[in-house]
């Protein structure tokens, strides 16, 4: 029995870019932040020497720690911590890929109907 490939989720293509306003400069930022703050602590830890590696690490322990509260407060297991990072660059991969086949197609799909990334700007749609 065969059985079809799924599409990729619409949503997250839809509105990732939507929410910095289709702005690619925003999309730049915000990527470049995201993995500082959240990427760069782990590779400073591993590879970095002296001081780099103490600040880093410092870094890294308190986004872990808040990741490690805002799970105990949601009540599930601060352990999801660990995966700080990965969340990063997942988030990063997804803002991106919105961005990119957002402006490959000219705008968006949704629901079978395409809307052009100039209405969305205007805010007509």
């Amino acid at each position: 029995m065969a059985c079809r490939a799924r599409k990729p989720d619409p949503w997250v293509t839809k509105n990732f870019f939507a929410a910095v306003g289709y702005s690619v400069p925003i999309v730049a930022l915000a990527v470049i932040g995201v993995l500082l703050m959240n990427v760069a602590p782990l590779f400073g830890v591993l590879f970095g020497h002296g001081w780099i590696r103490i600040f880093a690490a410092i870094a890294l322990l308190v986004a872990l720690c808040f990741h490690a509260g805002v799970d105990i407060g949601m009540r599930v297991s601060p352990l999801y911590a660990f995966t700080h990072p990965l969340g990063a660059l997942l988030l990063s991969y997804m803002l991106l890929r919105s961005t990119i086949v957002t402006l490959k197609q000219g705008g968006i799909v949704w629901r079978d109907t395409f809307y052009p990334l100039e209405e969305l700007k205007r805010g007509v749609v």
